[in-house]
């Protein structure tokens, strides 16, 4: 399923999405399944969830539930310092889904551990997020599939800030796929 994420051109090509939409809930996750996506690997802030709120909306805990139901394999991968004990995180242990705070995305590391803890290569597996530089880069660079979404709202930190600046300027330089 997948191609060569460092191939020819890899440093423009790791900026671009295989795929672009509005959120999670507007994703065909029958699509991805039918392309050899076995798990999903989600951002937290500004796609699962409003910056700094780490609180699931019913809409996306039901979406969740509904796609472990499918047999996907799911996990969270944020750069967000989230405390182990944080009700979100526990809440996403009790559904089985396994949060790795801390990431430092887009480093290899924490995409490759996450995918060891799901028991997946990259090539069975998409990363969905809102940013460009973070989690697309850092999903193509491990060699997956990779999605970006709108942020769910426009409240964000200011080094997300710079990222959005710089994404906005690179991403109008990027070939269609």
């Amino acid at each position: 399923m997948r191609d060569d994420r460092r191939g020819s051109g890899g440093a423009v090509r790791c900026l671009r999405p295989d795929l672009i939409v509005r959120s999670i809930h507007d994703l065909d996750y029958d699509a991805l399944h039918r392309q050899g996506v076995l798990a999903l690997l989600y951002d937290l802030e500004n796609t699962l969830c409003r910056w700094r709120d780490w609180q699931l909306d019913a809409r996306t805990r039901a979406l969740l539930r509904r796609l472990q139901d499918q047999g996907l394999r799911i996990a969270v991968l944020t750069n967000a310092r989230v405390p182990p004990q944080h009700p979100l995180v526990l809440e996403m242990e009790e559904l089985g889904i396994p949060v790795v705070a801390s990431a430092r995305k887009p480093f290899r590391q924490s995409f490759r551990r996450t995918l060891a803890l799901l028991g997946v290569s990259p090539a069975q597996a998409a990363m969905i997020g809102d940013q460009v530089l973070t989690d697309v880069l850092g999903g193509r660079r491990a060699g997956m599939y990779t999605v970006l979404v709108e942020p769910v709202a426009h409240d964000e930190s200011r080094p997300t800030k710079v990222n959005r600046w710089v994404e906005r300027r690179l991403v109008r330089r990027i070939p269609a796929a």
